[in-house]
């Protein structure tokens, strides 16, 4: 595998870890997935990679990032009874 797509693949399955609300044991299943996502990409998204960023200290400081949207409160307003639902 060459360098530049083991770098991506690697930087990708970092995202999938990360955004995954219980990543313990599934860095196998994060780096397939990240390989298919690269690959089924091809070479156009190569142009558009993310730099590689060194996020050790959020790793130590024992805080996970977490995803703006899952920060969001959504609220629903149900049309046919004018209640407001949480999802």
């Amino acid at each position: 595998m060459d360098s530049d797509l083991e770098t991506r693949i690697r930087q990708r399955a970092y995202q999938l870890w990360q955004n995954d609300p219980s990543p313990d044991g599934k860095a196998d299943a994060h780096w397939e997935t990240a390989r298919r996502q690269i690959e089924a990409e091809g070479d156009s998204a190569s142009h558009g990679a993310a730099p590689n960023v060194d996020q050790s200290a959020d790793r130590e400081s024992g805080e996970r990032p977490v995803a703006e949207e899952k920060l969001q409160d959504v609220s629903v307003v149900s049309s046919s009874s004018g209640r407001t639902a949480k999802r």
